[in-house]
């Protein structure tokens, strides 16, 4: 601590300020790094519960040590904690605004741990609610939001409606009614049909009727939301007719949360109302005086469209729609969104007007293409498919071909390439089988760049629909030889996919009269991979199994069951590794063969392995989340339905993100891999930065070439030092040849390619080939290391 003397002469309020100022200058000085977060361990319950009793009389850096981890004190002290929570939490009413952030920022976490304190701790977020503060109101309510995920039935109402009503009625405090609004909205779903149209429903539309406009704009602002939950009786006799005044308003604010929210209301309208109520006042929102009124109108313009039937449609709407690309519309809003949102709506409208309009929106879509824009031409190029399938094979030959050519020929843009390459087998279904043959030859073109990875990946995951819509010789002779060259990509997921859509081509050539003939070289292709000195295209061949062995007939049975279960003896644990669960998961999912003789004995064989059954119990103890993350996503997700399968493969278990994961046990061989591989990336640095000297070196002779001969000599002489201490390391380094081997085996494993690239011109690569390569380290190339594994 400071040798720091105070003066006798201060005054003892003074002296005390003094040592309080010490005291917490001094508190780092005696804590060691890192006990800062633990501190709770070395007090004893007693200790702790007298501590947080007192809370307000400690420093300033305890007090916030204390309130960030109080849900874990309050775990810790069990049932002692809800006893005294009552009296601890009111010592936060008098703290500052800081500490009573940290404080309200734990409280739902306090209700987990003792849900018992269901009362205070409803209680004090009533008392933050009321907060002068609107920050403090607004984290209270986003707090409360959350408690009331945990309330039962009847509580949401009995314990949450009275506060929130409480502060709607407060008329002398603007804050209070618009954070009354808010919890309304994201309440409403919780409490249900009948408490929304009783309560809820009436206290928004009455709130709407406001003296104060940001208040009226906020009671807009969270009707749709509340407008979901009610009946639709309620809905169309009293919520709708609402929104309708509110969208005469003169008042801006109130006048922009109307247009903003016009879709949300469309969506929930009928028919009826739109035509006869919605179109007029769409109309005039797009002739308001008002520039960013007007924009918004326009924005919503081709949803709006395809929301009514063609029949209905007003013609304005849709003279308007074709003046979207026109200047003085386009820039109405920044970043030209209102052109963006024309060409997102374009198929939609396209479909609603019919082909009929297809002239007039053809030379729109001409302008929309012609911007340039990188946005607006990739959302164009991915509705391609959908155009083409409306206006019909002969137009589209005509009018899209020539776009096609753009993307990829002239013009390549690598976004708008993506775009159009998602849904090309799409595209190519409305074409003759001559038209379709003419289109591989793109296919061909695109994939050859090795940079482009997310593309071939987007190719991959498209063969299976190209076997179903090209005829059985095109499969055998153009589309097949593509398919088998992605097994073999340099980027792990294109492998993937693409083996795991070679099944699709037995389907495919079912029809054809040289069926047999194509089957046994497609069977046979297969073997190839089994047989493979690679490992990974052996792992390649078990994700083509993992489908075939599904197929009717007999095909894996008699030809590659036993090339499959060969692989039980392989010398590489990942091959059996990816062999185990492709078995284990076609058993779980009670596929064709689960009660497979053979298959069965091979998942007793590898399941009695020690490296598998290591790496098995590495996988089911990987959480992908703590605890506290996973309740923040499950608050996001609240009126979300998602579901996600994640095959387990080895390739994932060496990651950058497993440190981030909770393990209870990491098999010894992947964390040694995980240290080595950083030894090896930090000796590639260091030659890196030695060969960068030696690069910064030259150019300094180049400078200073009018020097004198002797300083150029003296300047040679460090150059040719600085020479030879890279090249007595790069020869350490080689002679070491342990090392050596090493580094090219991580090389590889990063899949980079760092030397190569500084050997080339191409100094600078695209962003997805640095993603996929990135994506590849997980891999390993060659048989040598996989036997290290």
């Amino acid at each position: 601590m400071y040798n720091i003397k105070i003066s006798p002469k201060l005054k003892s309020d003074d002296r005390s300020i003094m040592n309080q100022i010490l005291k917490e200058e001094a508190f780092f000085l005696n804590q060691k790094q890192g006990d800062i977060h633990s501190f709770v361990l070395d007090d004893d319950q007693e200790q702790l519960l007298n501590k947080l009793s007192n809370i307000h009389k400690m420093t300033n850096i305890d007090k916030e040590n204390y309130t960030k981890h109080i849900s874990y004190c309050m775990r810790n002290l069990g049932q002692k904690s809800i006893d005294k929570l009552p009296g601890i939490m009111e010592k936060y009413k008098t703290e500052d605004e800081r500490i009573q952030i940290m404080f309200i920022e734990q409280l739902n976490l306090i209700y987990e741990v003792a849900q018992q304190a269901q009362q205070p701790v409803i209680q004090i977020l009533s008392f933050f609610l009321l907060n002068s503060i609107l920050k403090i109101k607004e984290l209270a309510g986003q707090q409360l939001t959350k408690i009331a995920l945990h309330l039962q039935g009847d509580e949401k109402g009995n314990q949450l409606l009275p506060i929130i009503i409480k502060m709607a009625h407060d008329d002398l405090n603007q804050d209070n009614r618009i954070v009354a609004l808010q919890l309304m909205g994201k309440l409403s779903s919780m409490f249900g049909i009948q408490l929304s149209e009783s309560f809820i429903a009436f206290e928004v539309m009455s709130l709407g009727e406001d003296s104060k406009q940001d208040v009226r704009k906020e009671a807009v602002n969270q009707l749709p939301l509340v407008a979901k939950i009610v009946g639709k009786d309620f809905y169309n006799k009293k919520l709708f007719p609402f929104y309708l005044k509110r969208c005469k308003e003169t008042n801006t604010k109130v006048k922009t949360a109307c247009v903003e929210h016009f879709l949300q209301i469309v969506e929930l309208s009928s028919q009826n109302q739109k035509i006869t109520d919605l179109t007029p006042q769409l109309l005039q929102f797009q002739n308001d005086s008002n520039k960013y009124v007007k924009g918004v109108a326009y924005r919503c313009l081709a949803r709006f469209i395809a929301a009514i039937e063609k029949d209905k449609l007003e013609p304005k709407l849709i003279e308007n729609y074709l003046k979207m690309a026109d200047s003085d519309v386009r820039e109405l809003l920044p970043e030209q969104q209102v052109m963006f949102a024309c060409a997102y709506g374009f198929p939609a409208v396209l479909q609603t007007v019919g082909v009929a309009r297809w002239q007039q929106l053809h030379k729109l879509f001409n302008h929309l293409w012609k911007q340039k824009n990188e946005r607006i031409c990739k959302t164009l190029a991915a509705s391609l498919h959908e155009i083409a399938k409306i206006i019909g094979a002969e137009r589209a030959e005509i009018d899209l071909f020539p776009i096609l050519e753009t993307i990829f020929v002239k013009e390549p843009n690598d976004n708008v390439l993506m775009g159009c390459v998602k849904n090309l087998s799409q595209f190519l279904k409305i074409f003759s089988d001559e038209k379709k043959e003419g289109f591989l030859e793109i296919f061909f073109f695109i994939q050859k760049d090795k940079k482009k990875w997310r593309i071939r990946e987007s190719i991959a995951n498209q063969l299976d629909e190209m076997a179903h819509i090209f005829p059985a010789d095109i499969i055998f002779k153009m589309i097949m030889p593509i398919a088998f060259k992605l097994c073999t990509d340099n980027v792990a997921q294109v492998r993937k996919i693409a083996s795991s859509k070679i099944y699709s081509f037995f389907e495919g050539i079912k029809n054809s009269p040289l069926y047999e003939q194509y089957k046994f070289c497609i069977i046979e292709s297969m073997i190839g991979y089994q047989k493979s000195s690679v490992f990974y295209q052996r792992q390649s061949f078990i994700q083509m199994c993992s489908k075939v062995m599904n197929l009717e007939d007999d095909i894996f049975e008699t030809y590659l069951l036993n090339p499959f279960v060969e692989l039980a003896q392989d010398k590489v644990q990942s091959v059996k590794y990816m062999l185990y669960m492709a078995i284990e998961n076609h058993i779980k999912d009670q596929g064709r063969l689960s009660k497979n003789q053979k298959l069965n004995d091979v998942i007793n064989l590898l399941s009695n392995d020690k490296a598998i059954k290591s790496l098995v119990k590495y996988q089911s103890t990987l959480e992908v989340q703590p605890e506290a993350q996973q309740q923040e996503k499950d608050d996001t997700n609240l009126n979300q339905e998602s579901t996600s399968f994640q095959e387990t493969q080895l390739e994932e278990v060496d990651d950058e993100e497993v440190p981030q994961r909770q393990v209870k046990e990491e098999p010894k061989i992947l964390k040694e891999l995980r240290e080595e591989k950083q030894e090896m990336i930090q000796r590639q640095e260091e030659i890196q930065n030695q060969q960068l000297l030696e690069e910064a070196d030259q150019k300094i002779e180049e400078q200073v070439g009018q020097l004198t001969l002797n300083e150029n000599a003296e300047t040679n002489l460090e150059a040719d030092q600085t020479g030879e201490c890279i090249k007595d390391t790069s020869s350490d380094f080689i002679v070491n040849n342990n090392e050596s081997q090493e580094l090219q085996q991580f090389e590889q494993l990063q899949g980079q390619g760092e030397q190569q690239q500084k050997q080339s011109d191409e100094l600078l690569m695209n962003e997805e080939y640095q993603q996929g390569s990135q994506s590849d380290q997980k891999e390993v190339n060659t048989e040598e290391d996989a036997q290290q594994l």
